[in-house]
C-alpha cells in the first residue's frame, strides 16, 4: 500500500484548495495577465432602421463622467476609467478593496455616417450610441453579353 505523505503547509494556513485560488486569481488580476482582455465590454451593433446604426456596450459601474466618445477619421472611440476605493476615518483597515477598471473600443463607422449627429445615452449600464446614416441609393449596372457568348451563335 502506498504511503500519504503529507507536506507541511507554509501558506499562511491556505488549504491546498484555497491555495489554488489564491494562485489562479494572481494570474487573472496581475498586471500582464488576462484581465484587461475580460474587461473588455461585448459589443452588439445593429440598425432598427435604413438611418441609424446603433452600437450598444455593457459599461457596469461606470457613469457619464468616466466614459469618453470621440469621432476621428471615421472611427468612433469609446474609453472609460473608472478607480474607487473604500476609505474611512472610523475604521481600522486590514485589507482595503480598491479597484481601478478601464477600457478602450474602436468601431469603424460605414460610409455615409454623420459624426456631427452621433448621440449616446447611458442607461442601467448600458451604454447606446446612435449614429446617423445616410446611404446613398445603390447604382444598378447592368451585365453585357461578352465576346465568348456572341462567338457560339
Amino acid at each position: 500500500m502506498a504511503n500519504i505523505i503529507r507536506r507541511p503547509n507554509d501558506s499562511l494556513g491556505l488549504s491546498t484548495f484555497e491555495e489554488f485560488d489564491k494562485v489562479f486569481d494572481d494570474i487573472w488580476q496581475g498586471p500582464s495577465g488576462l484581465s484587461r482582455v475580460l474587461r473588455t465590454p461585448s459589443l452588439d451593433i445593429y440598425s432598427t432602421d435604413d438611418d441609424h446604426m446603433v452600437v450598444e456596450m455593457q459599461t457596469p459601474g461606470f457613469n457619464e463622467k468616466d466614459i469618453d466618445i470621440s469621432v476621428r477619421n471615421g472611427v468612433l472611440e469609446v474609453r472609460a476609467e473608472t478607480s474607487s476605493s473604500e476609505q474611512s476615518d472610523k475604521k481600522r483597515h486590514y485589507v482595503m478593496r480598491e479597484s481601478h477598471t478601464s477600457f478602450a473600443r474602436r468601431v469603424v463607422l460605414p460610409e455615409g455616417a454623420d459624426a456631427d449627429s452621433v448621440s449616446a445615452e447611458l442607461d442601467d449600464g448600458i451604454l447606446k450610441i446612435t449614429v446617423p446614416v445616410s446611404r446613398p441609393d445603390a447604382k444598378k449596372i447592368e451585365i453585357s453579353a461578352g465576346s465568348h457568348d456572341k462567338a457560339k451563335k
